[in-house]
C-alpha cells in the first residue's frame, strides 16, 4: 500500500509537471511587444521664417498647443498692387467723367439761358407782329366800309342814270378788293395767333427754321450726353465698389498668409524637428513630427505556430517590463511576416528580428487611458494570448516585488 501511494504521488507530480511544461509551451507569448503610436507630420501653412516655441524632443504637448510661428517678411502683394492700380485707374476715369459732366452742366446752363432769351425775344417779336396784323386788319375793315359806302352811292347813281357804267365798275372793283384785303388780314391774324400760342409752348413755327432754336437743340443734345455720362459714372462706381471688396478680401488673405501659428494637431509628444528656428521655410514643407497619443497601440511579433491560432478580436493580456500591472486588450490587426511598410507612419519601426517573425497589433484601451503609461511610446513588454499555468506564480512574485 505504501508503495502504491508513492507511485500515485509520483505520477501526480509528473502529470502536474507535464501540464505546466506543455501549458507553458502551448501558451501564446510574444517575443517582444512595443508601445507604438501614429506620427503626424506638421507642415508649413505659409512661406516665411520659422520660430519654434519648443525645441526639446519628447516634450509632452497638448491639443492645439502653439508649437511655433511663421512670419513672411516679404509677402507676395502682386495681386493687391494690381487691384489698387485698377482701382486708381477707375477713380481717375470717374473723376474725368465727373469733370466732363460738370462742364456739360455749365454749357447746358449757358445754352438754356440763350434758349430762354431767344424764346422771350421771339414771343415779343410775335406779339409785335400780332399787333401790327391787328392794325392792318382794322385798316382793311375801314377801307371795306369806305368801299361799301362808295359802292352804294355808285349803285344809286347808276340806277338814276347820272353815273356811267365805267364809274360803277370801278366802285364795285374797289369794294371787292377791300373785301379781299380784310380776308387776307383776318387769315394773317389767325396765322400769327397759332404761331404765338405754339411759341408759348416752346414750339416755334416757321418756314425758315426748325421747331426749336439751335440753342434749345444743343440743350437736348447735352442732356442726352449727360444721361450717358451718368450711366458711365454709375458703372465706374459699381466697379470701384467691387474692387473695394476684393481689396479687403486680399488684405485679409495677406494677413492670414503673412503670419501663421503652428498648432499641435493632437495631444502627444514632440517626436522630430525637421528644421530649425530662424530658417526660411516654404509652404507645405515638413517642419515637425508629432506622436498622436490618442492612437497608441502595441505592436508585437510571435512565432508562426502562435500566429496561425490568432484571430482579430481575440483577447490578449499585456504587461510592461518593470511594471506589475496587466492590461487587457484585443487583437486589432494581423499583418504577418515582413510587415515593414505598415510601420511607415508609426513612431517605432520594426527590428530585423521582428520582421522575421509575424506581426500582430494590439489595442489596449486601459493602457491608452493610463495617465502615466498612456503615451509611453518605445516601452517594451510582453503580450500573452492565452492563460498559462504559472501565471498565478508570476503575479504573486510581481506583488512581492521579486520580478
Amino acid at each position: 500500500m505504501h508503495r502504491l501511494v508513492k507511485v500515485a504521488v509520483g505520477l501526480a507530480i509528473a502529470g502536474a509537471g507535464a501540464y505546466v511544461v506543455i501549458g507553458e509551451q502551448m501558451a501564446g507569448v510574444s517575443a517582444n511587444a512595443v508601445v507604438n503610436a501614429q506620427v503626424i507630420t506638421v507642415r508649413a501653412p505659409v512661406d516665411g521664417v520659422l520660430q519654434l516655441a519648443t525645441r526639446t524632443l519628447g516634450t509632452r504637448i497638448a491639443m492645439s498647443e502653439r508649437l511655433g510661428t511663421i512670419a513672411d517678411p516679404r509677402p507676395d502683394e502682386t495681386r493687391l498692387v494690381d487691384l489698387r492700380r485698377t482701382q486708381a485707374s477707375l477713380r481717375a476715369d470717374l473723376q474725368r467723367l465727373e469733370d466732363l459732366s460738370g462742364a456739360l452742366v455749365a454749357s447746358r446752363a449757358g445754352y438754356l439761358q440763350q434758349s430762354q432769351a431767344y424764346a422771350s425775344g421771339r414771343l415779343l417779336q410775335l406779339d409785335a407782329r400780332l399787333a401790327e396784323t391787328n392794325a392792318s386788319f382794322e385798316a382793311a375793315q375801314a377801307r371795306l366800309r369806305e368801299s361799301d359806302a362808295t359802292m352804294r352811292r355808285a349803285t344809286d347813281l347808276s340806277r338814276s342814270g347820272v353815273q356811267t357804267a365805267a364809274d360803277f365798275n370801278r366802285a364795285r372793283a374797289g369794294y371787292e378788293v377791300a373785301s379781299q384785303d380784310v380776308e387776307v388780314a383776318r387769315n394773317r391774324l389767325r396765322f400769327l395767333t397759332v404761331e404765338i400760342e405754339a411759341a408759348r409752348r416752346g414750339v416755334f413755327l416757321g418756314d425758315s427754321f426748325n421747331d426749336a432754336p439751335s440753342s434749345q437743340q444743343r440743350v437736348a443734345e447735352i442732356e442726352q450726353r449727360m444721361g450717358e455720362l451718368s450711366a458711365e459714372m454709375r458703372e465706374r462706381q459699381r466697379r470701384i465698389n467691387l474692387l473695394d471688396g476684393q481689396i479687403d478680401e486680399e488684405r485679409v488673405r495677406l494677413g492670414l498668409f503673412r503670419e501663421s501659428e503652428i498648432m499641435a494637431p493632437a495631444p502627444g509628444l514632440l517626436w522630430e524637428i525637421m528644421t530649425g528656428s530662424g530658417e526660411y521655410v516654404r509652404r507645405a514643407q515638413d517642419l515637425l513630427r508629432v506622436v498622436d497619443c490618442t492612437t497608441t497601440v502595441v505592436t508585437a511579433s510571435v512565432r508562426e505556430a502562435v500566429y496561425n491560432r490568432l484571430s482579430v478580436g481575440d483577447p490578449v493580456r499585456f504587461r510592461l517590463l518593470g511594471d506589475g500591472r496587466v492590461f487587457d486588450g484585443v487583437i486589432s490587426r494581423l499583418a504577418g511576416s515582413g510587415a515593414e511598410t505598415i510601420y511607415r507612419n508609426l513612431a517605432v519601426g520594426p527590428s530585423q528580428e521582428h520582421l522575421k517573425r509575424y506581426d500582430v497589433t494590439l489595442v489596449v484601451p486601459a493602457l491608452v487611458a493610463d495617465p502615466q503609461q498612456g503615451c509611453a511610446v518605445g516601452r517594451t513588454g510582453r503580450a500573452v494570448f492565452a492563460a498559462r499555468p504559472l501565471d498565478w506564480w508570476r503575479n504573486m512574485m510581481v506583488d512581492l516585488g521579486l520580478n
